[in-house]
């Protein structure tokens, strides 16, 4: 098996956890070690190798800042497993009092062959309370022969007594770059070729754990000579990037009957519909992600997040976020599901037809958003009508006075006298405000439809 054959053996081999590594590499060559170990973390990135090099570190005759040379005698037995001062014990399996009242008996021996006597308990969050209870002693004032080292992936269900007698290694999720780094490292080790972007495949399906990269790398390279990545996604039921988009497009487009299709021609396709409603998920997460960043760094996103991010452009958060919750929701029902079909369909159609869920929250601060948004653009429309009917108000031609009589007889001219061009002037102001009140009228009437329709 690839992740038992390529198990590291000294600490330049591990990848990833540097800061841990950083803190072993200097208790090796100053000698200086704790009592007591606790690492804890994510699955798959170390914690049993780790504290298997530590170990032989501790014993070996000539450590440098690797951790040990695993040639000399102390080395080799422990790694050949022919000695009795170095216990590694399953904590799954031997989780009763018995077992650890035998393990604490054990230690009021000196060592056979070892400078120290170490113990490592694996998955220790397994051990009963009484367990716990019978080691804690041990733990706090272990003889100076004895080093525990403790690792577990739940450090919650260790007991506050004992993580605060030891010292903690927290072990986090290795990165997509550095899994890819080991699985290339592994594949042109043994010959295999590759595409770096199936690598990186792989890498995310593992979720932060190079054992079980390892494991699905050894699956794969049996059925195919080439490792690709379609070769990758047939083999592990992936979802195209393009079926996510047109998903995703159909349902912020609200296109009820291309949505209902496309899903039929999935279903018939024999994609796991349980894995499309994952992709789902993290497609309408990546669209959330955009939206908040909008369109920063642009020139750094690759096609499929500039395709994603056109298909959103006009699309509220809000409303992604509802989308987001639904399918959340859809992932806790389709595991007990006998027809994830239907589940499916019936999600889908919910999510194009938004309006149907007034009592949804999310979606009435939809609504309201979009109501503000109407309500601030009428008001700037009316704004605009109301200060053009002031300036034309302001240039109305001033009413001509009338002039002093001459023996009852006035001169004018044709031009003081505009019988019909007044006549025509007071008509078109007269249309004018009519026309004005017409439009005050269409936008009140429309800011009514946006309250009440």
């Amino acid at each position: 098996m690839l992740h038992t054959k390529y198990r590291p053996k000294n600490f330049s081999e591990v990848y990833g956890q540097e800061q841990n590594l950083a803190t072993l590499r200097k208790q090796v060559e100053t000698r200086n070690y704790s009592s007591a170990y606790i690492f804890a973390g994510h699955r798959g990135t170390g914690k049993t190798s780790i504290a298997r090099i530590l170990a032989r570190a501790m014993c070996c005759e000539h450590p440098t800042v690797d951790g040990p040379c695993n040639t000399c005698r102390n080395c080799r037995m422990i790694l050949e497993e022919k000695t009795m001062d170095f216990i590694e014990l399953d904590a799954a399996s031997n989780n009763t009092i018995a077992d650890i009242k035998e393990l604490v008996a054990s230690t009021t021996y000196l060592p056979a062959v070892l400078p120290k006597k170490i113990y490592i308990i694996d998955e220790v969050h397994n051990l009963s309370t009484n367990a716990f209870d019978a080691l804690l002693k041990t733990i706090e004032e272990p003889p100076e022969h004895c080093v525990f080292i403790l690792c577990t992936t739940e450090l919650h269900k260790i007991p506050a007594t004992i993580r605060s007698r030891c010292s903690n290694y927290k072990y986090s999720a290795l990165t997509i770059d550095v899994i890819s780094q080991r699985l290339s490292y592994v594949l042109n080790d043994i010959g295999k070729k590759y595409e770096n972007e199936a690598l990186e495949l792989i890498a995310q399906q593992a979720e932060g754990s190079l054992r079980d990269a390892l494991s699905i790398c050894e699956r794969l390279i049996l059925t195919a000579d080439v490792l690709t990545c379609a070769h990758v996604k047939e083999a592990l039921f992936l979802i195209d990037d393009s079926i996510k988009l047109k998903v995703a497009e159909c349902i912020i487009n609200q296109d009820i009957c291309a949505g209902i299709d496309y899903l039929q021609k999935i279903y018939e396709d024999g994609n796991n519909l349980s894995q499309l409603t994952e992709t789902m998920i993290q497609c309408f997460t990546d669209c959330i992600v955009l939206k908040s960043i909008g369109n920063s760094d642009k020139d750094k996103k690759d096609n499929y997040h500039k395709q994603l991010l056109s298909v959103i452009q006009n699309t509220d958060i809000s409303l992604i976020f509802w989308y987001t919750d639904q399918f959340c929701k859809l992932k806790e029902t389709i595991r007990n599901t006998i027809n994830p079909y239907m589940d499916v369909m019936l999600t889908l159609i919910k999510c194009c037809n938004p309006e149907l869920l007034d009592e949804d929250k999310a979606y009435l601060l939809h609504r309201i958003y979009n109501l503000e948004k109407t309500v601030d653009i009428l008001s700037k429309r009316l704004e605009n009508i109301t200060d053009k009917s002031e300036v034309t108000e302001n240039t109305k031609k001033e009413p001509v006075s009338t002039p002093e009589e001459d023996d009852g007889f006035v001169e004018t001219t044709s031009e003081e006298i505009p019988f019909c061009e007044g006549e025509e002037e007071g008509s078109s102001s007269k249309r004018s405000e009519e026309s004005e009140e017409s439009a005050s009228n269409d936008i009140f009437s429309q800011l009514l439809e946006s309250c009440f329709f």
